[in-house]
C-alpha cells in the first residue's frame, strides 16, 4: 500500500470568482411583509434567502411614468380637488343644487379617462 501526497479535503468544490456571492444587500421588511415572504419561500420549497433572490432577479420593474401620465395624475388631482369642493357645497347646501355641476365633474373624469386610454393605445401601436 503506498499513500499519496495529495490527500482529497472533501466537501463542495470552490466557485469561480465570477459566481462567488459576496455582495450583500441589507432590507427591512414589516413583520407582515417578512411573513408572508417566508410562507411564499417555503412554498417554493426554497430557503428565504434563495427565494428573494430568484424573484428580485426575474422580475422586470415597473414602466417609468410617462409625461403623459403626469399629465393625467395631475388632471385626475383637479378633479379630486373639484370633488371634494362639490361634497362640502352639497352638506352645506342640497344635492339638487349641485347636481349640474357634479355633472361636470363626471364628463371632466370620462374625457380624461378617454384621453388617457388613447394615448396608451397609440403608444402600444407605435
Amino acid at each position: 500500500m503506498t499513500t499519496s501526497t495529495k490527500q482529497h479535503k472533501g466537501g463542495r468544490p470552490t466557485l469561480p470568482q465570477a459566481r462567488r456571492r459576496s455582495k450583500s444587500v441589507t432590507v427591512k421588511f414589516s413583520k407582515i411583509d417578512y411573513e408572508t415572504l417566508r410562507i411564499r419561500s417555503r412554498k417554493a420549497n426554497r430557503r428565504l434567502a434563495e427565494y428573494i433572490r430568484e424573484t428580485a432577479l426575474q422580475t422586470e420593474p415597473p414602466a417609468p411614468h410617462t409625461t403623459v401620465d403626469a399629465g393625467v395624475f395631475r388632471n385626475l388631482a383637479g378633479v379630486a380637488n373639484n370633488l371634494n369642493q362639490l361634497t362640502k357645497l352639497t352638506h352645506q347646501t342640497s344635492l339638487y343644487r349641485t347636481n349640474y355641476r357634479l355633472n361636470e365633474v363626471l364628463d371632466g373624469v370620462m374625457e380624461i379617462i378617454n384621453d388617457y386610454r388613447q394615448e396608451k393605445e397609440k403608444g402600444q401601436t407605435a
